[in-house]
Formats: C-alpha cells, structure tokens, sequence
C-alpha cells in the first residue's frame, strides 16, 4: 500500500535527520526534529527520495509579493521582515523601507505588500521581527536578542497556520498567538 509506504519512509527519515542534529560529543540526548520547519524539509526529502527518485524538480524562482498574517496582536506597524537565503540576510523590509503595511481591522489581518523583494529558490527562511511583542517565556536567547517573534523556512508552501510555525506551535505560546494566527505568502513569477 503506497500510503503505508510513504508513512513508514517519513518516520524513517524523521529518525535519520534527528540522529544527524545530535550532537553526541557534547550529549548523548537525542535531539529530534523539534519544529514544524524541520518537519515540513523532512517531508519534502521523503517525496523528493520516493516520488522523484533523488532527482529534484527544475528550480522555479519566485518573489514574494504580499504576506498575510491572520489573527495577530496589534496593528503590525512595528513588524520587519528579513529573508535569509543560502543562510544569508538578502531582503529586510519595515514600515518604512521596502514594505508597506495595511492592517485590516475588519478581517482581523496585517497584509505587508513587499517591494523590490529579489529572486527567491531553494530554501528561504522568513523571519519576523518586533520591538514591542514581549516574546514568551521559553524562547530561546536568540530570539530573544534579535526580537524575533516567529520565523519559518518554505519552498513553495503559500498558507501556515499556527501549529505550523516556529515559535507559535508551542502550547506555551498560544497565550501570544491564537487558534486562528496564520501566516499567507503570495508570490509573483520571475521574468528570466
């Protein structure tokens, strides 16, 4: 049963790259795969193995042209938005610089219409930052120092609801980011 299969292959990979982030120099704790990113790459190596036989698809280069975050505190006037990507900062934007943002009251939303976003391939990596959201207890210094609200890798995913971002699926956040929270990414083609 192909269904079974592809289960059965999912949980074997979920051990495999939990087994490889575990540092066994400085601990024998078994990491895992801890975030809803690291569970999505998983997910996409699974298929990339079994659907495509470790061939990857053609690259398609992307730009991101509106992102909506449903269900958020505030009127989002405050957010930034960095891009990582190849682990490195290639886009930022803010209220005032490469971004406009428009929060709805009526629909509950924050939609920021990017400009001048570069081509997008691979892995990308979206953070958001704030100066006024107090992170919650248990984030991790990092976020901490760089006010990083919540963040969350894609290759071609458009729509993640809370329990699919880092940061906001932990139950000890829920207090910060309600049921509804989400975040939508809308894109644009790139013209080679």
């Amino acid at each position: 049963d192909r269904k079974k299969d592809q289960i059965i292959s999912e949980v074997f990979h979920l051990y495999y790259f939990g087994e490889r982030r575990t540092d066994k120099s400085t601990s024998s704790k078994f990491q895992g795969i801890e975030t809803p990113s690291q569970n999505r790459f998983v997910g996409y190596f699974a298929m990339v193995k079994n659907t495509y036989n470790l061939t990857l698809p053609p690259m398609k280069k992307l730009t991101i042209k509106n992102i909506v975050i449903y269900s958020i505190h505030g009127n989002g006037n405050d957010l930034k938005v960095q891009i990582i990507m190849q682990r490195k900062p290639v886009f930022f934007c803010s209220a005032s610089k490469n971004c406009g943002i428009v929060h709805d009251a009526e629909t509950d939303r924050v939609i920021i219409n990017l400009s001048n976003c570069p081509p997008l391939y691979d892995e990308v990596k979206v953070k958001f930052l704030s100066s006024s959201v107090i992170p919650y207890k248990g984030d991790d210094r990092r976020s901490l120092q760089q006010n990083v609200i919540f963040f969350f890798f894609f290759y071609s995913r458009l729509y993640l609801s809370r329990s699919e971002l880092d940061n906001p699926h932990k139950p000890k956040a829920w207090k910060i980011y309600r049921p509804e929270f989400a975040v939508e990414v809308y894109f644009d083609d790139v013209k080679l």
